[in-house]
């Protein structure tokens, strides 16, 4: 199934887990009611901010509005798809390139690209969460916002997602790599899907 039918139908099944609203949605997330009639529908492609947007007010990782629900083996979840679930951004690219739950622990693994001369913050994520960046090119400035560090090839940062961030490229586009950890169960508003 293609992104937009994936993310829109992701989208409708965990608001209407979760009891709310088309408008109360909308309206929390700061978007437009018709905007997000348009992504249940599937009929309109999602920006990263705007699905970043909806993921907090749902209380949902990213990767949970992604990817098609998955077969539990074993207590063991895992996504591996050639090339990725992406989204773009006016600073930011994401592309969703594992995602796996064991024992009540998510992972999402991510490649990110981040354009020169942008800065891009990004508001903490559910307590817990741990974020661990690996830069394999470019300069990227990144972490907590109060106290951001510089990042070049090679180099590794491991921060508390859970306070507002930063990701900038003061200089050149950067590619890294982003593990999202959440350390905490974290439910899944699917039908038919157990909470990890």
């Amino acid at each position: 199934m293609e992104l937009v039918k994936v993310v829109g139908a992701n989208l409708r099944a965990v608001r209407s887990a979760r009891g709310l609203s088309l408008s109360e949605v909308a309206r929390r997330a700061a978007i437009g009611k018709g905007t997000l009639s348009e992504l249940e529908a599937g009929q309109r492609n999602p920006t990263l901010e705007t699905l970043y947007a909806l993921a907090q007010v749902l209380e949902v990782p990213l990767g949970e509005l992604l990817v098609e629900a998955e077969a539990a083996d074993g207590g063991r979840q895992v996504l591996v798809r050639k090339g990725g679930a992406g989204l773009s951004g006016r600073t930011v690219d994401v592309q969703l390139m594992d995602r796996t739950v064991i024992g009540g622990c998510r992972q999402e693994v991510y490649r990110v690209h981040v354009r020169a001369g942008s800065r891009y913050v990004s508001s903490g994520h559910q307590p817990r969460v741990v974020e661990q960046l690996l830069v394999h090119s470019g300069t990227l400035v990144a972490g907590p916002e109060r106290d951001p560090v510089t990042l070049g090839p090679g180099d590794y940062l491991r921060f508390d997602g859970g306070v507002d961030h930063v990701y900038e490229a003061p200089d050149t586009d950067v590619v890294a790599t982003l593990v999202m950890r959440y350390v905490d169960p974290v439910g899944d508003a699917r039908p038919g899907s157990a909470a990890p």
